[in-house]
């Protein structure tokens, strides 16, 4: 499914990130722990050149534990700084913290250091600002573009967060990118086939976490794609006049149930093995 999103205010919001850099001492480029290399936008590096940056993916308590463990390993040994959190249940957020304080004297200065939070919609930039400084200071929201503009917070002596915008690359490398974002709630629902995204779901659940997807829908067995799907929606009672599945009231289940990892924690991405483990 070909998914294309990149409103006028995401390419003015691409501008007003660049004029900032000079203000900015490092950026969180913030991700989806579900899609840790496809909810960092590709051109996004192009963007902040050689700006100084680390990693943070939120909602990890959605996402596949041992994926989550096999990333932290490559950063590691990458020598990248990443973090994965949860905005909700605040996991990770007192490391990030520490390493963010840790900034000042590591730059030695004698004023707070600038941060900005980047990422694509619906990760919760905000969230995290208002996780991070332990009050409401950003408008949060389960949306894509909640955030329309720049705000500064100041969080205490030690740092200044800067809330940006959410923002997309005008096209996606591969069609499947835009299945990826769709899927987490990146894309605006209005700009895709929910039942065609429904679909996707189940044909990505039926390969990868099949147990998961039985468990949750009560199914006995995994058939096509548009098979499971009816089974599913019959299992659920979702059925219009003469017994016909309800596709769209189905499609908008599972689809709000994926989003909200009530199927189960998964992962998109994950790291792929080196040649010379593959080869053992």
């Amino acid at each position: 499914m070909a998914i294309q999103w990149y409103p006028g205010h995401m390419a003015k919001a691409t501008r007003q990130i660049k004029e900032q850099l000079k203000n900015i001492d490092i950026i969180i480029i913030l991700g989806d722990s579900r899609a840790v290399q496809r909810s960092i936008i590709g051109n996004f590096f192009d963007v902040i050149g050689n700006k100084r940056y680390c990693l943070v993916y939120n909602k990890s308590d959605l996402a596949d534990e041992n994926a989550i463990t096999q990333w932290k390993t490559r950063f590691r040994e990458e020598g990248i700084d990443a973090f994965f959190i949860d905005c909700i249940s605040k996991k990770g957020i007192k490391e990030l913290v520490t390493f963010l304080s840790g900034l000042k004297e590591k730059f030695r200065f004698d004023r707070e250091v600038k941060v900005m939070i980047a990422g694509i919609p619906n990760v919760g930039k905000s969230m995290l600002i208002n996780s991070i400084a332990g009050r409401s200071s950003a408008q949060t929201g389960n949306r894509p573009g909640v955030t329309k503009a720049n705000k500064w917070v100041r969080v205490n002596k030690d740092f200044y967060l800067l809330d940006t915008p959410g923002v997309l690359t005008p096209k996606f490398d591969a069609e499947e990118d835009g299945f990826v974002l769709a899927a987490i709630g990146s894309v605006k629902d209005t700009v895709f086939d929910r039942e065609e995204l429904a679909l996707k779901i189940i044909e990505f659940m039926s390969e990868s976490y099949p147990d998961l997807l039985m468990e949750r829908y009560k199914l006995k067995e995994i058939g096509t794609p548009l098979e499971t799907y009816e089974q599913i929606g019959i299992n659920r009672g979702f059925k219009s006049k003469g017994g016909i599945v309800d596709y769209e009231r189905t499609a908008n289940m599972i689809l709000d149930e994926f989003k909200n990892g009530k199927i189960g924690k998964i992962a998109f991405d994950k790291p792929e093995k080196d040649e010379e483990n593959e080869s053992e």
